[in-house]
């Protein structure tokens, strides 16, 4: 198994505690990637990002609670934005748009709403990017005031450059024609948003006190208790995947030196980007295998597939991006700071601010302190991602005081969570270097990819957990890819 996050932990134990040995191999000093909790040298534990638990697949709540039996509180969703200077439930519901507005331009948004849909049954126009999705789903005014100037900050380009099928998955359709509707309902019958199937309406979370870290680490440590056999690599970089004759073979590796310095906890990286943050401290090694389940990011892969895949397969990876992510973890010193679990910001140097102890993180510092964590979207080599954990914790601190939450000597400790593929980024035209991927994908018929990264889909931990079930399923059913997924097409895939 290659890549020891959320998503290739749970291909690991389905296959462990179903008798099959395991090895998995994990770049960093630890498991779980995005889906950890790391302890800083005070003993404060810090998330990459807010990352309760909320599975819909009954299957992978009930592993989730079994898994946490000795402490996984629920409770209901409290998510908060920062929206014309007031602040509102997210996803932001209509009722609440109206509200901000005046009553010309409340007068202006719906107008616009109604002719994008009678525009929509006479002149019907192709969707290719978000903006033509938002634009034809919310009208102009929408989409000017808040989705437009929002993505681009939080995605580094303009929604023009965005695929449509991102807006889709992403962004809960507000109908403004559902305003007088909602305003009669309470509760969940209350929200106005269309459910998506990569981004569910959430209204109840679950969070371990000593972190969301702990289901991964406790994954890990069950795949090594099934089978004296199994292990668990980790601080350990895979070099290359050698294929013959359309199958999988055998993995190289290398030890690597782990990334935490100077407050920055850690770098996940695949080891394949243009810039080095993985400094090899040993020699490369050779790994036999008969089946092997990825994680890791999906262009990284074909790149390590090396000469085994296409020239086409090659470019079409290139094409693909991620958007890295800078969490700046705040040790704060007051037992609580937030008064709601996250809030998202449009004019700040961080897209979310976060408390662990609203989702039920009462075990990551003191009591009398908190953590509160940022998030920050950027790309590798900027000025966010090579400033130094002091500097982003005092920028944040300040920002935070400005909203009241916090006093700036307050702060305690500042520290930083980096990875090169936080997000990936659905650009227009990468459904054609996807197809091309899928297709390649095929030929190796004991390799499965999955996960946020190794599908490159936009998921979180509950989805990207039934991703890691479902390719081990595959493995356990013996059944051939062309069987199990031959027919499935990409939007409707877990695995590839």
């Amino acid at each position: 198994m290659v890549g020891g996050g959320i998503c290739g932990l749970a291909a690991g134990l389905q296959l462990a505690e179903h008798g099959d040995r395991v090895t998995l191999i994990e770049a960093q000093h630890f498991v779980g990637g995005l889906a950890t909790t790391l302890r800083s040298e005070t003993g404060a534990g810090f998330d990459f990002g807010p990352h309760a638990y909320h599975a819909r697949n009954q299957r992978v709540l009930d592993l989730f609670k079994d898994i946490a039996a000795d402490g996984f509180p629920a409770q209901g969703k409290r998510v908060r934005i920062k929206f014309r200077g007031k602040y509102y439930k997210y996803p932001l519901e209509a009722l609440d748009i109206a509200r901000s507005m005046s009553p010309f331009l409340a007068a202006r948004a719906f107008l616009d709403y109604l002719l994008e849909v009678v525009r929509r049954k006479i002149r019907p126009r192709k969707l290719v990017s978000s903006e033509d999705w938002v634009k034809q789903a919310m009208g102009n005014t929408l989409y000017g005031l808040f989705f437009g100037p929002y993505t681009t900050k939080v995605w580094g380009m303009p929604p023009s450059r965005l695929a449509a099928s991102f807006a889709q998955h992403r962004i809960p359709h507000i109908s403004l024609a559902k305003v007088i509707q909602s305003s009669l309902h309470k509760g969940r019958a209350k929200i106005t948003g269309t459910e998506h199937r990569y981004a569910p309406l959430v209204v109840e979370l679950f969070y371990p006190p000593k972190g969301a870290g702990l289901i991964s680490r406790r994954m890990a440590d069950r795949i090594t208790a099934a089978s004296a056999e199994n292990e668990i690599c980790t601080g350990t970089q895979v070099t290359a995947i050698e294929a013959r004759d359309g199958r999988i073979v055998a993995v190289r590796h290398r030890p690597v030196a782990p990334t935490a310095k100077d407050g920055q906890l850690c770098v996940l990286a695949s080891g394949t980007e243009p810039e080095r943050h993985l400094d090899p401290t040993g020699p490369e090694q050779r790994l036999e295998c008969d089946r092997l389940v990825s994680s890791v990011p999906l262009p990284a892969l074909i790149d390590l597939l090396g000469d085994a895949v296409s020239a086409e397969a090659k470019t079409a990876a290139r094409y693909l991006r991620f958007r890295a992510i800078t969490i700046v973890g705040l040790r704060v010193k007051r037992p609580l700071a937030l008064p709601a679990q996250s809030i998202y910001f449009t004019n700040k140097t961080f897209n979310r601010l976060s408390e662990t102890r609203n989702y039920g993180g009462s075990e990551v510092c003191a009591p009398d302190e908190t953590v509160l964590l940022c998030d920050i979207t950027c790309d590798v080599g900027d000025r966010v991602w090579t400033a130094s954990a002091d500097e982003l914790g005092r920028i944040c601190a300040r920002e935070i005081a400005e909203e009241g939450f916090m006093k700036e000597d307050e702060l305690a400790e500042s520290v930083v969570l980096r990875s090169t593929f936080g997000y990936p980024v659905y650009m227009v035209g990468y459904e054609g270097a996807i197809d091309t991927l899928m297709k390649e994908l095929m030929r190796f018929e004991n390799l499965v990819t999955g996960g946020r990264q190794g599908l490159y889909k936009y998921v979180d931990m509950d989805i990207a957990s039934e991703m890691g079930l479902a390719m081990a399923d595959h493995f356990l059913s013996g059944k051939t890819k062309a069987e199990a997924i031959g027919s499935v097409p990409y939007e409707d895939r877990v695995f590839a």
